[in-house]
């Protein structure tokens, strides 16, 4: 990534000194920008006014402590005009015609030109004192969105004389994320909370704090453990100089920075990344933290509503954990609240980055350190001067090693030890089958030499919470499993002396299976979860026929029935009304039976869309698009239609269908051959060739 800087500095002449430096290019321009025009300032102080008038904006400014909110005025704005004035001004002002700011704008046109023809991605940081240039919409500037439309615009502390770069990274190899829920009154910060713990499914550890006590607070952030990620949702604020914010946690609890800076200071030493304030104003915030060193703050530069932040935050963590940079993520989350405009004018203004000054590009991998560079004090070029015989000689016989294992595994991106020898036991979930029937006979014909044996418990149903526990209990070496470890799995294997790691390697779609006679077109999220808490019970309630439906789900043990009960039915439970089948092959077997039974199903959609005695039902956005999580293969079905079709693998890549989870391997690391199979195993999958098997198989491939 390559990093155009812009400082700006206020001069005794009432304009601004910018000095535009660009990282990687040994070059720095000087101009002077003329001060802020008044129609400028005026259209932006009445857009903020017209904005926080808005009831649903009014209901979540959190006045500063010991302060009322202003009564709301009767004044009646035209909202759309104060936006379309700010970004007429603002345009005005960056395109003067002042001799000595040309330079700065001629260069920075030059640089974008230069900077895409070698493909590499750009960011744009501004330095700036002044609030009142920080709180600007630079992103509106039309030079920007001409010559550097994918590039988002961040804004940097200052840098003071004791600023170091944060090195700290944890150790472990799962994303931490720290919630904390504050005072929520006239906002809904439920949404924003289910946003991030469905981030469990991508291996994530979530500890959340619901309106926690100052010691709460602070204990948690003195965790050992440390984390990656800080989220506060609920009601907070900013002084109007933009130095000082604070948060609400409770209802009685208004806390500074300063008053939680040493715990803040301790999370951060131990590897704290990322803070995202996606609540009311929150520069303030950014001005505060940046001081402290931590790298990274995404906070909303105005009061937010709550479909705003809720679908910001939604965006950011779809695109984050694709591993796109942090730059990129939060611009593309920002553009897509553009169909916000008329109802909150300036909506996609508000997500804005703080970044430490000189810091590191951030990447969902690099946050976790994963194939982050160590830093070198040699130049590249004197590099193999410098290195000691020892070391070349190391490098050399690595280097013959990965060359014969590429010479016959061509093409992968992981490069493979050799497996440990001998017969390796493993099981866990049902979900796996169609993986299993590929990837084991290819390990078989390559590596007679490890053996893989799938087993089950000889009492316990399959599944893979019953994997796991016959990991704990040494009965296999490895496990599969369609969910996350959970906390208590965690906690008895600390008690008995085991540490596991939890390796994610596909991502599987749920598929609704119903007879194929049914006629309905499709279900909403809301009344799928409605069928399996009761509250419909006829087919007829939903746009089909007058059916009393009968749902058909795997008992607890298996995984996929936890995701569902998790993400799909959240905080209610099952209906007196559903009935528990063993396995999937069953419970398809009593679908497709008969009509008249008016069941349904959920299973992995590998397991359910080629079965000619069952169909699937799409999922029903509310914009009434529906999305069908299996698409029509090349050759046309015999038996039934749908007997060639295949996962729809585009509507997962761009989280159109929404009921997906992640697969993992969960291994037991203690340095004996049966980590050494289970990482084995892992590994090969994550390479080219595996990621090919778990593509054919149905699933979709993370890598």
């Amino acid at each position: 990534m390559t990093t155009v800087n812009l400082k700006l500095r206020r001069t005794s002449q009432e304009g601004f000194l910018v000095i535009l430096r660009v990282k990687n290019l040994e070059e720095e321009t000087e101009g002077f920008l003329p001060p802020l025009l008044p129609e400028l300032k005026s259209s932006f102080h009445q857009w903020q006014s017209a904005y926080r008038q808005i009831e649903a904006v009014r209901s979540c400014v959190a006045p500063a402590p010991g302060l009322r909110l202003a009564p709301k005025t009767v004044t009646i704005y035209s909202h759309g005009e104060h936006t379309v004035a700010v970004k007429k001004y603002l345009n005005e002002w960056l395109n003067s015609s002042e001799s000595r700011w040309r330079p700065i704008r001629d260069r920075l046109i030059a640089i974008a030109h230069q900077l895409h023809q070698s493909n590499e991605e750009i960011s744009i940081i501004i330095d700036a004192k002044d609030i009142d240039l920080r709180r600007l919409p630079w992103q509106e500037w039309d030079l920007f969105e001409q010559h550097y439309p994918q590039v988002e615009v961040a804004f940097s502390s200052p840098k003071n004389v004791n600023q170091h770069k944060n090195k700290a990274v944890l150790k472990t190899g799962n994303i931490r994320i720290l919630v904390a829920v504050g005072r929520s009154d006239g906002i809904n910060t439920k949404d924003d909370l289910k946003v991030i713990q469905e981030l469990e499914e991508k291996g994530v550890e979530v500890i959340c704090l619901m309106q926690p006590s100052r010691k709460e607070f602070c204990e948690a952030l003195w965790d050992e453990k440390g984390y990656h990620i800080f989220v506060f949702t609920g009601h907070s604020g900013s002084q109007k100089d933009g130095q000082i914010g604070w948060i609400e946690l409770n209802n009685k609890d208004s806390l500074s920075i300063e008053e939680f800076q040493e715990a803040l200071k301790q999370a951060i030493s131990k590897g704290l990344q990322l803070a995202i304030f996606n609540s009311c104003d929150g520069l303030g915030f950014a001005h505060q933290l940046l001081q402290l060193h931590l790298p990274w703050v995404i906070v909303m530069r105005e009061p937010v509503p709550d479909p705003v932040a809720v679908e910001f935050l939604k965006y950011f963590f779809q695109e984050f954990t694709r591993n796109n940079s942090l730059f990129s993520s939060v611009q593309k989350a920002r553009k897509r609240l553009e169909h916000f405009k008329s109802e909150y004018p300036g909506a996609t203004w508000l997500p804005t980055i703080c970044i430490e000054p000189n810091i590191e590009p951030l990447t969902w991998q690099l946050m976790c350190g994963k194939n982050r560079k160590q830093p070198t004090d040699e130049k590249p070029n004197n590099f193999s001067h410098t290195i000691s015989k020892n070391i070349k000689l190391w490098l050399l016989t690595s280097l013959v090693s990965v060359l014969l294992l590429c010479m016959f595994w061509f093409g992968w991106n992981i490069v493979l030890p050799l497996p440990p020898s001998g017969t390796f036991l493993y099981g866990g979930s049902t979900s796996w089958e169609p993986i299993r029937e590929l990837v084991d006979r290819k390990i078989r014909a390559n590596w007679p030499q490890f053996n893989l044996i799938y087993h089950t418990h000889p009492t316990l149903k399959l599944g893979s919470g019953t994997g796991i526990k016959m990991l704990l209990e040494g009965q296999i070496s490895f496990a599969e499993s369609s969910r996350y470890v959970r906390d208590y799995e965690f906690q008895r294997a600390a008690a008995l002396g085991i540490k596991l790691k939890q390796v994610p390697v596909a991502i599987d779609a749920i598929a609704i299976a119903v007879h194929p006679s049914l006629n309905i077109p499709g279900l909403t999220v809301e009344q799928f979860k409605g069928i399996y808490t009761g509250e419909i019970t006829n087919w007829q309630q939903v746009g089909g026929p007058n059916l009393q439906i009968t749902p058909y789900s795997r008992p607890d043990d298996s995984g996929t029935t936890e995701f569902f009960k998790e993400n799909i039915l959240v905080n209610d439970n099952f209906g007196a009304n559903v009935k528990f089948i063993s396995t999937t092959k069953q419970a398809l077997k009593r679908v497709g039976k008969n009509l008249n039974d008016g069941a349904i199903y959920y299973a992995s959609a590998s397991e359910v869309i080629k079965q000619c005695i069952v169909k699937t039902l799409p999922i029903i956005w509310e914009s009434g698009k529906l999305i069908a999580v299996d698409k029509s293969g090349k050759i046309p079905g015999v038996k039934c239609p749908w007997e060639n079709n295949k996962v729809n693998i585009d509507a997962l890549k761009n989280n159109d269908y929404p009921i997906n989870r992640y697969l993992f391997v969960i291994i037991k690391q203690n340095s004996q051959d049966e980590e050494r199979a289970g990482e084995f195993f892992a590994n090969y999958l994550l390479s080219n060739q595996g990621q090919n098997l778990i593509e054919k198989a149905g699933f979709l491939r993370i890598h």
